[in-house]
């Protein structure tokens, strides 16, 4: 899939799972301010991808995506970058430990969208056996919102 060839966005669109769902965290990495978190409302859809679990990465506020050998489904949302800086800062944002690649995202209206997602990398050691959205949403959130204010991704 050619990231310059999607119909709605100069660039093509890319599901997130994990802190980018959240919306300050989102506009801190592709706008430069959390404050922001109204203005990429609008950026992004709610869908679901098939034959991928997310799981807590060991002492960090972060997940993984990972392939599953049967059909477990991840929630998240599809992002529509505005500029190929965007699509730059969210792989900034994702950094080495995870690789782009292609996936069919299931929409909440029940159309399919190509799209990108960032797959882990890393050691399957460092996994755990659970989910963290909950988690990161309730006690870690602001700590990241504090952690990044002030800075801006380059992209």
């Amino acid at each position: 899939m050619d990231p310059t060839t999607a119909s709605d966005s100069p660039v093509a669109p890319i599901f997130v799972y994990g802190t980018l769902m959240a919306a300050p965290l989102l506009a801190w990495a592709i706008k430069g301010d959390s404050s922001k978190a109204g203005d990429v409302l609008s950026q992004r859809k709610p869908g679901t991808i098939t034959g991928f679990e997310r799981r807590r990465v060991h002492r960090r506020d972060y997940p993984a995506l990972i392939r599953s050998n049967d059909t477990r489904t991840v929630d998240g949302y599809v992002i529509f970058p505005t500029s190929p800086s965007e699509w730059k800062k969210l792989d900034n944002y994702e950094g080495s430990s995870y690789e782009r690649t292609p996936v069919v995202v299931d929409m909440a209206d029940g159309s399919k969208l190509d799209a990108y997602t960032y797959v882990w990398k890393g050691e399957a050691e460092t996994l755990a056996d659970e989910d963290w959205v909950c988690v990161f949403e309730t006690e870690r959130l602001d700590a990241w919102l504090k952690r990044f204010g002030g800075m801006v991704l380059a992209g």
